[in-house]
């Protein structure tokens, strides 16, 4: 019994750290330093069960969270609303806010692919600095967490030059060639034999394995060697920049699909293909679904509404706030920041 337990504590160790070290979100990060009520005329149709009066139960985040909601359909339900105070409690209360937010993302992403959201996070962004992110929450990777930072989605104005609705765009292209039909999360790294981004192994025909396998195979070697600091990083990036739709894509394969998928659906005109970054675009327009997905996306974000209601826009493409910074090349969907 005592070796059992001289051999569980270290497991145990190593196991937290590796938990600890480990990157399990992707974020927009906002500085280089990662059941809804009604709202009144908002008309998104969503419940709420009144503020929590249970507060002395309630459970204090760890990273800015502020509620919590269950994604049903074009409806969220909240799950529950976290121990908050000070401004955050002035967020947890404005619930027109959160159906603002919701609404956008009900504006860009269709409803047969909403179905891949099982929960949606309204959160402070200023702990980690950050403007969104995803999370898995099934280790199938069939259901994913999308969370908003509250502070930055209406920081000057909602949606203010079109960065929440680039974020919304970016972070859900994460999900899109991150899930299940497009990951195997029951192969390992060693048993892998396509490109492995660290959820799972990359089906043959996925999006980011024909990226990795067209635009990556090639470079990889100095690509593992550019990782170790962001010097190396910026020569690396400096000599093949005409692959990459913006600086921040070329921090690893799961930045740059995430960043081709935003730039194919924010640029107008379908690119000729005469850099290895327009040939990337080039492979979105080939898949037929992605291109009904761009054509959602561009026929919502033009709609003008009245009234008090939502304008939105996009930044011009490849011009978001941190398109020249880099992420850590180290994980493959961490925070992007403001």
């Amino acid at each position: 019994m005592k070796k059992i337990k001289r051999l569980i504590i270290p497991l145990f160790i190593v196991l937290s750290i590796l938990v600890v070290s480990s990157c399990s979100k992707d974020e927009i990060v906002l500085s280089p330093t990662d059941a809804v009520g009604n709202s009144g005329d908002s008309g998104s149709g969503n419940s709420n069960s009144g503020d929590s009066s249970n507060s002395g139960n309630q459970e204090q985040g760890s990273e800015g969270e502020i509620t919590l909601y269950k994604v049903e359909g074009d409806n969220i339900s909240k799950i529950k609303d976290y121990k908050v105070s000070g401004q955050d409690l002035e967020y947890q209360k404005d619930v027109a806010k959160h159906n603002q937010i919701w609404d956008l993302v009900k504006k860009i992403v269709p409803l047969n692919q909403r179905s891949k959201m099982g929960e949606f996070l309204i959160y402070n962004g200023d702990i980690t600095g950050s403007a969104g992110f995803v999370v898995e929450i099934k280790q199938d990777l069939s259901s994913w967490k999308m969370g908003i930072a509250i502070n930055y989605a209406f920081e000057g104005s909602f949606n203010a030059n079109g960065e929440l609705a680039y974020t919304i765009i970016h972070e859900f292209g994460h999900v899109l060639t991150l899930d299940n039909t497009q990951l195997d999360s029951s192969i390992s790294s060693g048993d892998c034999k396509n490109y492995y981004p660290g959820e799972g192994c990359a089906k043959e025909n996925s999006y980011i394995n024909e990226l990795h396998s067209k635009h990556w195979k090639d470079i990889w070697s100095e690509y593992e060697e550019a990782k170790k600091d962001q010097s190396s990083q910026q020569k690396f990036y400096d000599k093949y920049k005409d692959r990459y739709v913006t600086q921040y894509a070329s921090t690893n394969p799961g930045e740059d699909v995430a960043e081709v998928f935003a730039t194919f659906v924010t640029k107008k005109e379908k690119p000729a293909g005469n850099t290895g970054a327009e040939k990337k675009i080039l492979l979105m327009y080939n898949r037929s679904e992605l291109v009904e997905f761009r054509d959602h996306i561009r026929k919502n974000l033009q709609l003008r509404g009245k009234g008090n209601s939502t304008s939105f826009e996009l930044p011009e493409a490849g011009k978001w706030k941190q398109a020249n910074t880099f992420g850590n090349p180290l994980k493959t969907k961490c925070r992007h920041r403001h």
